[in-house]
């Protein structure tokens, strides 16, 4: 197969699809706005076109939808016709491909959410109690997902939560296909070991660590409840330790930090001891960091599935998440997790520390955690769920 795939942080979605899609002998094309496609071994193959602007850092949905027009207006005059088209629709960049590449080809766009208030916080998040979206954000995120279903062959969602964002009447044209993790390669160390001298850890399976991955240390990613709970589970455990891995960037949510950075307002005033913050790790770092975990914090808005918890479970890191996460509807508590209220820091308290008294315990909810990744999320099935789709929309239609 000649696939095309378009994302404007190529890889995005398919960082480990593409690889295997390449292994397996398809021709791999992609669009993005990257400026340099991801490199290595496993990339080998893969032809990148990037569409930029000239002293734009961020451009308008009409831009980004003309970019990508225009690039694919150049391969189909060069002779180049994929078999099928993959594209990501949240930044407009699949508005106009049916227009350019016509009724015959297959189209697959992957909408993600279904933009609503409590995805951002609003009726959610206590701390925004009283307080209502501004701006037509949701409007315009809903009117791609819209446009994108309407000229689409066929529609995936990651996750149960992103597809129960959706309207009834959507959810029927969507199709639930989780990206996978590659869990032959992303498996739990019960002796792992990790060193950052850095930051002056020598750090190891079986102590008290708890853990927090994100792309940016924000509201949306549960950052307030875990520093609000952290003072009660030192007051039991002394020794316990909170390490924090992300950027302190705007992030994902709408409120803006009172000041230099939300990790920075969530701290002030407050005792940060056993508190250490990591920044930025590299992947191998950050999967070791998991498998020293004694307890892994996945709290987090009704937004988007993140890569760090699936990852977190097939390291078999103990869980603790709350009710409506994204991972939520995947899990059962006190079965391969612990859920709790996301707005009550004294239950979270609680969760930490008696996963972190309670080892046996927090191992075999990490192991069914594991479990479940083999069931839901591995990236094998998922490649085959993919490549099964795309068989079925490029066979040609019976009569």
């Amino acid at each position: 197969m000649h696939l095309l795939l378009i994302h404007q942080n190529f890889p995005g979605q398919f960082r480990d699809l593409a690889p295997l899609w390449l292994a397996a002998g398809h021709q791999v094309r992609a669009i993005g706005s990257e400026q340099q496609p991801p490199r290595g071994e496993h990339w080998e193959g893969l032809i990148y076109h990037r569409y930029h602007f000239e002293n734009r850092d961020e451009p308008s949905l009409k831009e980004r939808a003309a970019g990508v027009a225009l690039l694919c207006r150049q391969l189909l005059e060069s002779g180049v016709r994929p078999d099928l088209v993959l594209a990501h629709s949240a930044w407009g960049e699949a508005l106009q491909l049916r227009r350019i590449w016509g009724s015959a080809m297959p189209i697959v766009v992957y909408p993600e959410l279904w933009g609503h208030p409590r995805a951002l916080g609003f009726g959610f998040d206590d701390a925004l109690a009283g307080l209502a979206p501004v701006g037509d954000g949701f409007c315009r995120q809903n009117l791609l997902a819209d446009l994108a279903l309407a000229q689409a062959d066929a529609a995936v969602v990651a996750s149960r939560s992103q597809l129960a964002s959706f309207p009834a009447p959507l959810q029927r044209q969507l199709m639930l296909l989780p990206e996978g993790v590659d869990l032959e390669r992303i498996k739990p160390d019960r002796q792992a070991r990790l060193s950052l001298p850095e930051h002056g850890l020598e750090l190891a399976a079986g102590q008290p660590l708890v853990t927090l991955i994100s792309r940016n240390l924000e509201p949306l990613r549960g950052l307030r409840q875990a520093l609000r709970a952290w003072p009660l589970v030192r007051q039991h455990l002394p020794q316990a330790q909170l390490l924090l891995v992300g950027k302190q960037e705007q992030g994902y949510g709408v409120e803006p930090p009172r000041g230099s950075s939300h990790l920075m307002d969530a701290l002030e005033g407050m005792n940060a001891s056993g508190i250490s913050v990591l920044n930025w790790l590299a992947h191998p770092q950050m999967l070791q960091l998991l498998r020293c975990s004694g307890c892994h914090l996945s709290l987090s808005y009704p937004y988007t599935l993140s890569w760090s918890v699936l990852e977190a479970m097939a390291c078999g890191a103990p869980l603790i998440s709350n009710i409506g996460s994204p991972i939520a509807a995947d899990l059962e508590h006190n079965k391969d997790a612990l859920l709790v209220p996301f707005n009550d820091v004294e239950a979270l308290a609680q969760a930490v520390v008696a996963l972190l008294q309670e080892p046996k315990r927090a191992q075999q909810l990490g192991d069914q955690a594991r479990e479940t990744m083999q069931r839901s999320f591995n990236l094998a099935a998922a490649a085959q769920a993919y490549e099964d789709l795309f068989s079925h929309l490029i066979s040609p239609k019976k009569p």
